[in-house]
C-alpha cells in the first residue's frame, strides 16, 4: 500500500555550496524524513534523469550503484555516499504488474540511483537505510501511460507500505544559468505560480490545460511525466502542502509537496 506520495526537488545544491543556499527546501527535506520515516517499508522513486525507450525502465538490483550524473562542480560534490540498499522483490513485483496491465517494464542492470534520485534522499532517508526502486520516465510512451504506472502503485497485491516520489523542478531553464540572467522570465514565475495553486486546490487540469506560451517558458523538467506518475499514485481526489517553494540563479525552481487522496 502506499504510505505517502510526494514531489521533490533535485538540483545539485542540494547537495554542495555553489554559491547559494536553499536552507527552506533542506529544512522541509529533513522535516518531511521525520515525517514519514516511521511509515515507510521502502521508496519507489522516478528521477527524470533516468529515461528509457521503449518501455519504463526499473533498477532491481539489491545493491544500487551510486551515480554521479553532473559534471564540472567542485571536488566534494563527489565525495557524499548515498548507497542504499534496492528491494529486488519490490522492483518484480511491479514488474509482474507492469504486464498483467500492458505497461511494459524492463529490467535495467546499467544503471543506478542518479543525482535526480539521491539529492533530496539524502536528505529525507539520512541514514540510507531505507530501499530504494528507482524508476524512469520514457517520453515516447507518452504522459497517460506515467499516469497508469502510478496507478499501478496502489495496487493491493503490493504489501510494502511504499513510498512514492518523484522529483524534478517546475522551472527548468539551465540556458538561463549558463547566461547569468538577472531576473526568472515572469511567464516562467507565471507558470510555476499555477502549479502551486493548482497543487493547493487539488486540480490536476488546472496543470495540464496551463496556456502553452508559460509552459515553453518555465520548460519543465521531464515535461512533468514525474508529475503525471504523482497523479497517478495519487489519484483524481487529492489535496496537497507545498513545504517549500524556492527559485535558484533565476533559472531552476525546488518545489516540495506531500500530497493525500481524498
Amino acid at each position: 500500500m502506499i504510505s505517502s506520495v510526494c514531489f521533490l526537488p533535485n538540483t545539485p545544491t542540494l547537495i554542495g555550496d555553489l554559491g547559494v543556499k536553499n536552507d527552506k527546501t533542506l529544512s522541509a527535506l529533513r522535516s518531511l524524513g521525520d515525517e514519514i520515516r516511521d511509515t515507510t517499508d521502502a521508496v519507489i522513486i522516478m528521477s527524470p534523469h533516468f529515461q528509457t525507450s521503449g518501455s519504463f525502465g526499473i533498477v532491481s538490483s539489491p545493491r544500487l550503484k551510486q551515480i554521479y550524473d553532473f559534471y564540472g562542480f567542485p571536488s566534494d560534490f563527489y565525495e557524499i555516499k548515498y548507497e542504499p540498499p534496492g528491494d529486488p522483490d519490490l522492483a518484480k513485483e511491479i514488474m509482474k504488474l507492469g504486464s498483467e496491465n500492458s505497461i511494459r517494464i524492463g529490467q535495467v542492470t546499467n544503471w543506478g540511483l542518479d543525482h535526480g534520485a539521491w539529492s533530496p534522499l539524502f536528505h529525507i532517508f539520512r541514514d540510507s537505510d531505507v530501499p530504494v526502486v528507482p524508476l524512469s520516465i520514457c517520453p515516447e510512451i507518452g504522459p497517460q501511460a506515467h499516469v497508469l504506472l502510478g496507478k499501478l502503485m496502489r495496487s493491493q497485491s503490493i504489501k510494502k507500505n511504499i513510498c512514492v516520489l518523484s522529483t524534478g523542478s517546475l522551472i527548468h531553464r539551465l540556458d538561463l544559468f549558463q547566461r547569468g540572467n538577472q531576473e526568472t522570465p515572469p511567464a516562467a514565475v507565471e507558470y510555476l505560480n499555477l502549479c502551486i495553486s493548482a497543487f493547493n486546490e487539488g486540480n490536476w487540469e488546472k496543470i495540464w490545460n496551463a496556456p502553452p506560451d508559460i509552459v515553453r517558458a518555465a520548460s519543465p523538467e521531464g515535461h512533468n511525466l514525474p508529475l503525471r506518475f504523482i497523479q497517478g499514485a495519487v489519484g483524481e481526489k487529492f489535496k496537497s502542502r507545498v513545504l517549500s517553494n524556492e527559485i535558484e540563479f533565476n533559472a531552476a525552481s525546488l518545489t516540495t509537496v506531500i500530497f493525500k487522496n481524498l
